[in-house]
């Protein structure tokens, strides 16, 4: 939902207050992700039922068209709704240089005739209506406060030395850090591409770190049998999509592939294919050494990873 603006500028007086400021779109600026709270949260705190915000590529810039040349400011929005959930009387903070200001604006024609057509809000139970749902909006985005969850060094280092991790020492090192003082693990969030840290996030971690090292890859539940075979091949040594034969299963579930290859994997390279089960609709697998088997499940166990082996699969139809 934009607000367009005639020109780039305040149209009216600017507003401050604890909540309305420009901090507050610094606030949404800096969140890749942003969760908009539901009309039964928003109500129940007196607010507005419905509220989003508009700080996309579109925003803070000229629009051009056939209608003419509008400015579409950064803004957050709210309204109240009517007949069959439709919101029509908006209200916005917009952001405008170093200032905010309040607009109404009744949404019941084409945008561009709303345009011009905006007011200033001043009414101060509108105001306080609109500060109880932003700071809804404040709450529900922010920043999680993660929990240290305690585990092993040893198990990690042991369990990334099993896979055949190159730097396993280092690895375990920031997976250790990441569960047990995540809140100190800002470059961590850079380095994985995550948002924030949060409780248990260690194990997201280690997936990601896992994959980008080639020794652990999933697949959806669904996934086509090439795409699962050439997955497997990437975490064997070079030349396995050569030496193995290829699937000619079309219809094959990801289980039914991994299980068909997992003696090859075995007699050509010594191996077994595991699963870390994740409770999710993916498929999770990585290979260890076959007379390690037993050392994997008791490190994984540790650490509190599920495995599973690959004949205790079965797809439920």
């Amino acid at each position: 939902m934009h607000i367009y603006y005639t020109a780039k500028g305040l149209r009216g007086k600017p507003y401050h207050s604890d909540i309305i400021n420009t901090d507050l779109f610094a606030f949404f600026q800096g969140k890749c992700s942003r969760t908009i709270p539901s009309a039964e949260k928003l109500l129940a705190a007196g607010g507005f039922p419905q509220c989003d915000i508009d700080m996309g590529e579109s925003s803070d810039s000229e629009y051009v068209c056939e209608k003419g040349t509008f400015y579409i400011p950064k803004s957050i929005y709210m309204g109240e709704v009517v007949n069959a959930g439709w919101a029509v009387d908006y209200y916005f903070v917009v952001l405008c240089g170093d200032a905010v200001e309040l607009r109404y604006v009744h949404w019941d024609c084409p945008w561009h005739e709303t345009v011009g057509r905006d007011t200033e809000v001043t009414d101060p139970a509108i105001i306080a209506k609109m500060e109880r749902t932003l700071k809804v909006f404040l709450e529900v985005n922010a920043p999680r406060v993660p929990k240290p969850v305690p585990i092993s060094r040893p198990a990690l280092l042991a369990f990334f030395t099993l896979l055949g991790v190159a730097d396993a020492e280092a690895l375990a090192g920031k997976i250790h850090a990441a569960a047990t003082t995540p809140e100190q693990c800002a470059a961590l969030c850079e380095e994985f591409g995550m948002e924030e840290a949060y409780t248990g996030w260690h194990l997201t971690l280690m997936k990601l770190a896992l994959r980008d090292r080639k020794r652990l890859d999933w697949v959806d539940w669904k996934e086509a049998p090439e795409e699962v075979f050439a997955s497997l091949c990437c975490l064997l040594p070079p030349g396995a999509k050569e030496h193995l034969p290829p699937c000619d299963d079309e219809d094959a579930y990801p289980e039914d592939v991994l299980r068909a290859y997992e003696p090859a994997v075995h007699d050509l390279y010594g191996l077994t294919i595991l699963l870390w089960d994740t409770g999710g609709d993916e498929y999770v697998f990585m290979v260890v050494p076959s007379a390690k088997v037993s050392e994997a499940f008791a490190a994984a166990s540790e650490l509190g990873i599920a495995l599973q082996r690959v004949a205790d699969l079965f797809h439920q139809e």
